[in-house]
């Protein structure tokens, strides 16, 4: 487990399935992760497997599970994905499920400790995400974390 100042990052397990169901399908976190559509549980479960057993070097990925420090709460899911090991980069990505939760600092915690995770424990030396022109919030907590703008995909998505 790795821990910042409000959360604690851990293992992502199958028995969490039904804390990411319950927002999976919202319109509202859809679509800030691609195209709206809905999922279905087995969709859902499928991918969880996959996730749950996930290497860094050998599938590019790895996941982690955003709880509060306090409580325990699910708050949401953050992953490297598009992990190249021969450059030693990745990708991040991060959401907050439920509407209540963000704007109170998890997401900025998670992400700084993903960094942290990222470049101490794993041996990144560059880490970059992406996110929808419009999707403000994510473009202050990337900045906020120390990334910089570095490009902008004609209407889809901006590189940091």
């Amino acid at each position: 487990m790795h821990y910042g100042k409000l959360v604690c990052l851990r293992a992502l397990e199958t028995s969490d399935l039904d804390s990411i169901m319950k927002f999976q399908n919202e319109l509202a976190l859809q679509r800030w992760m691609g195209v709206p559509l809905p999922k279905s549980r087995s969709v859902i479960e499928n991918w969880l497997k996959k996730a749950t057993v996930a290497f860094p070097w050998k599938d590019g990925a790895v996941y982690f599970v955003i709880t509060d420090k306090k409580t325990n709460e699910f708050l949401g899911i953050t992953r490297f994905y598009e992990i190249k090991q021969p450059h030693l980069r990745a990708s991040l990505g991060i959401f907050i499920s439920n509407e209540e939760n963000r704007s109170k600092g998890y997401g900025l915690d998670a992400t700084l400790t993903m960094l942290w995770f990222g470049f101490n424990e794993i041996g990144l030396h560059s880490i970059h995400l992406d996110t929808m022109e419009h999707n403000e919030r994510a473009i202050h907590v990337a900045e906020k974390a120390g990334f910089k703008k570095i490009g902008l995909f004609r209407e889809t998505t901006l590189s940091f």
